[in-house]
């Protein structure tokens, strides 16, 4: 690269030392400096960015060769900012340059790498206001020793940016880019690190994704020929996506009805296309941590356990180490790894951590953005991407497809036209042969409305069903209608059940199915996220068409009659108190369609015209870009909001609190266990399945009862001297009547 370092005898200035080491095992500096570097380089080759990582990471922590920071090593108890001196460096090599505002972008990266992305602030910020302004005016210490072991005069700054721009928002692109770099760095700096502190960690060794697909290739050759019409026709959508993954990398969609087979079809699709264009892994998006192990456990079945990643809240290592020997052990150890940075073949993720990780900050939040670059990226149920979010999610898609060498496919049977985000002209490839031929073939439903029903009435005509589902729009009113059904084998679904007391019932539902044996089901939407269920009949209050849809799956979903009955009702309750904005105006959309199409409500003409609809509502509380998000990076100079974006992209806002409940010996363990710990984080992963989410202001009624307790004055228990009287084996958490907020949990 033609940059000169001086490294003539053992350096005096160290990076780390490991506790217990002597002064000759010390980690010397330059030797830091120089691996982050080679490895950030490495991590940024994806993204086409390897030389601007490589500055970064060689830069990042020039800061550490002040005196102070040597003194600090050696146990002295001082604060020396040692970040914001590559910053420094670079902005003044590079001043009055052409180059000036790569410097500019890197000094984000700098100044980041330990305590997060910075927001830019302004002239008047003050040292000690938090920006990267702020920062870039603090003294810090002599760092100028540096020089002798590195000649930085040889840097290699790329001339240009190799990049598209989005039209009208290069402010979007570059700070996409310093995020690109960002997250290259600091995975780079952590795994370094950690390779001086603990050792070489279990990383790699996955099967590569040639090997993959000739893997699920062999797998898929059971169904080339079928000898049931379904069968059929689900091998007709396979290898058409199988053949269309020669296509070149871009926007792609799947749209299949329900049963029609497309989890194995958009990964056969995935997996073809990324061996044909060297592209590095699949990532697989789902809206809800309910269907994530369904698919990923597909997918290890398959694939391999050891090259599958599931990523999200409820997935416990801990518990499935005490369960598996040795080997397997070793296995998860390099998961929990990866989940750091996604380094592994395939990735099974929810909305929340993709697009959260996509605007986040912090350096641990970020490091597996780089491993974004050249992957498939899947989203599952895609008519579920946050709406609110919209803009700045499909920007961020499309800097993944158009500047990072990703193929994105939306996979649903209720395809939103996502193409109105895009930039006009922009294609997006179906995949699926004729989608409305599909609808057509796998129509099992009739859908009929009923007009306005009474719970009394409502309930007359459930309690006449031997097996019938109905799913209604809030947790009150599942509730309450439970509660008058009569006879046996009748159940409640809703998210005041903790996990594990909704998974044990979905159990016990599905027997009694099977069995046909009587099996009535009140639900919230729950029961719509990828449940494998089949019932004779459905009953639907009325909703949103994508969610009606959803619903309708799970009835006659084996097709073993040749029709079935979902009926649609507009609910006169008084178990509701006040409908969601959202759920509202998704049920006005949904007369409207349903005024248009009576004779065909599920079918793509009315499902493009009920997105349509709802898309181009003009409501300033319910919009694209609800929190400004944008607004954050329309600054073509380089002067960003990163840290307020993170702070404000929150697709599940935070106002609930999380209850732990005592459900079963378990649960009360793992209570007992963190009252002692000294690692909490570890046993709280462990207690997900026994939570339940309620609004603060509900939590305030159950704390006034004295019906809850707190350990170390941060996580919330129902006592277990008041499980029997708050918490119902049938209907889960009682919680308090609250004025507001009904609906959004479900």
């Amino acid at each position: 690269m033609g940059l000169a370092m001086v490294n003539k005898q053992q350096s005096r200035f160290f990076a780390h030392r490991r506790d217990g080491a002597n002064y000759e095992e010390w980690q010397p500096l330059i030797e830091h400096l120089k691996n982050t570097a080679e490895l950030a380089r490495e991590f940024g080759c994806a993204a086409n960015l390897a030389d601007l990582a490589f500055i970064a990471g060689l830069v990042h922590d020039l800061g550490k060769y002040s005196i102070q920071f040597q003194e600090r090593l050696t146990g002295k108890k001082i604060r020396v900012d040692h970040s914001t001196a590559g910053a420094k460096e670079l902005l003044a090599l590079l001043k009055n340059t052409p180059q000036e505002p790569l410097a500019h972008l890197l000094a984000y990266v700098i100044t980041g790498h330990h305590s997060g992305l910075l927001d830019h602030g302004n002239i008047t910020d003050l040292p000690g206001d938090g920006t990267l302004s702020a920062r870039l005016k603090s003294d810090v210490c002599d760092y100028s020793a540096y020089r002798a072991d590195l000649d930085l005069s040889a840097l290699p700054f790329p001339q240009k940016l190799h990049i598209r721009p989005l039209k009208g928002q290069l402010g979007f692109s570059l700070a996409f880019l310093t995020r690109m770099i960002y997250s290259a760095v600091v995975d780079a700096d952590f795994q370094e690190t950690e390779t001086y502190m603990r050792g070489q960690k279990p990383r790699g060794g996955y099967a590569d994704i040639p090997t993959l697909r000739d893997t699920l290739n062999g797998y898929l050759r059971q169904f080339e020929n079928p000898t049931t019409d379904i069968n059929r026709k689900r091998t007709e959508t396979l290898k058409a996506c199988v053949e269309k993954a020669t296509e070149r990398p871009g926007f792609f969609k799947l749209t299949v009805p329900t049963g029609g087979g497309k989890t194995l079809a958009s990964m056969a699709f995935a997996l073809n296309h990324a061996a044909t264009h060297g592209l590095h892994r699949i990532i697989y998006v789902i809206p809800f941590t309910t269907i994530i192990e369904q698919n990923a456990g597909i997918f290890k079945e398959i694939l391999g356990e050891e090259n599958v990643l599931e990523h999200h809240s409820n997935f416990d290592w801990e518990q499935r180490n005490r369960k598996t020997d040795d080997c397997t052990n070793s296995v998860y150890a390099k998961l929990k790894l990866a989940a750091e940075n996604w380094d592994i073949p395939i990735v099974v993720t929810t909305n929340v951590q993709f697009f959260e990780s996509l605007f986040a900050s912090q350096p641990s939040r970020c490091r597996k953005l780089h491993n974004i670059a050249k992957s498939v990226i899947i989203f599952d149920e895609a008519q579920m991407l946050p709406r609110e979010y919209m803009k700045p999610a499909m920007n961020a898609i499309w800097e993944l497809v158009t500047n990072y060498g990703a193929s994105v496919v939306f996979c649903t049977a209720t395809q939103p036209k996502l193409e109105q985000f895009l930039p006009a002209g922009t294609t997006v490839l179906e995949l699926a042969p004729n989608p409305q031929a599909l609808f057509n073939f796998y129509k099992r439903v009739d859908v009929k409305s009923l007009g306005t029903l009474t719970d009394e009435e409502l309930a007359k005509r459930l309690n006449k069903h031997e097996q019938v589902l109905c799913i209604v729009n809030t947790r009150r009113h599942a509730s309450g209608l439970f509660q008058m059904l009569q006879g046996e084998g009748n159940y409640h679904l809703s998210t005041l059940m903790c996990p594990a007391h909704r998974k044990q019932k979905l159990t016990e539902i599905r027997q009694r199915l099977e069995n046909k044996h009587p099996c009535r089901v009140v639900s919230t939407t729950v029961m719509e996220a990828g449940i494998d269920l089949d019932f004779p009949i459905g009953y639907r209050a009325l909703t949103g068409l994508d969610s009606i849809n959803q619903a309708a799956g799970r009835v006659n979903r084996n097709m073993r009659c040749e029709v079935s009955d979902l009926f649609i009702f507009e609910p006169k309750s008084d178990f509701i108190k006040k409908t969601p904005r959202y759920i509202s105006q998704a049920v006005a959309v949904s007369r409207m369609v349903f005024r248009d199409y009576a004779q065909m409500p599920i079918s793509i003409p009315a499902i493009e015209a009920y997105f349509s609809l709802l898309y181009n509502l003009q409501d300033p509380q319910i919009s694209f870009d609800s929190k400004h998000i944008m607004a954050c990076f329309d600054d073509n100079h380089g002067k960003f909001n990163f840290e307020t974006a993170a702070r404000l992209f929150q697709v599940i806002e935070d106002i609930t609190e999380t209850v732990i409940i005592p459900f079963n010996e378990k649960a009360t363990e793992l209570i007992e266990e963190l009252k002692y710990t000294q690692y909490p984080s570890s046993t709280l992963r462990k207690l997900q399945p026994y939570t339940v989410s309620i609004y603060q202001s509900e939590l305030e009624k159950l704390s006034t009862k004295g019906v809850v307790l707190t350990i170390d004055n941060s996580y919330t228990v129902l006592n277990p001297e008041y499980f029997q009287d708050y918490y119902d084996l049938d209907r889960g958490l009682i919680v308090p009547a609250s004025s507001g907020g009904e609906g959004l949990f479900f």
